[in-house]
C-alpha cells in the first residue's frame, strides 16, 4: 500500500529492480487498502505521488487490484512479481499473491 513510506520501502523497491531492467510497483486505492488492512494514512493521490519520487521506480500502477493477477502482469508486461517476505493476506485470509505464486511468476 506505501502507506507512511520510508527507508525499507525504498531498499525493497532497489531490490526489486536489481532484479530486472524495468521497474512497476502497484499501488492499491484508499478503498481496497480499507478493506484489506484499514483506514490509509495517506490519500491514494499521495501514495501514487511518493512512490513516483523513489528513483528505482519507472512505473506506477494506479488502482493496483489487491489481489494480484496474472492479467494484471501481463497488461504491463511484467515477466514476474515481487514482493518482500511478510504474509499479506486478504480481509478473508487469503495470500494476495497465490495466483502469481502458482504460475511461477513470484520471486
Amino acid at each position: 500500500s506505501y502507506d507512511m513510506v520510508h527507508f525499507g520501502h525504498a531498499n525493497s523497491l532497489r531490490q526489486a529492480k536489481a532484479l530486472g531492467d524495468y521497474l512497476v510497483v502497484g499501488v492499491h486505492t484508499d478503498e481496497e487498502i480499507t478493506k484489506h488492512k484499514g483506514p490509509p494514512v495517506f490519500t491514494e493521490q499521495e501514495r501514487y505521488k511518493m512512490v513516483r519520487a523513489i528513483k528505482w521506480v519507472d512505473d506506477v500502477v494506479e488502482g493496483a487490484p489487491y489481489v494480484t493477477t496474472l492479467e494484471t502482469l501481463d497488461k504491463y508486461n511484467c515477466d514476474f512479481c515481487v514482493h518482500g517476505d511478510d504474509i499479506t493476506m486478504t480481509a478473508d485470509g487469503v495470500d494476495t499473491y497465490h495466483l502469481v505464486k502458482a504460475a511461477g511468476r513470484y520471486k
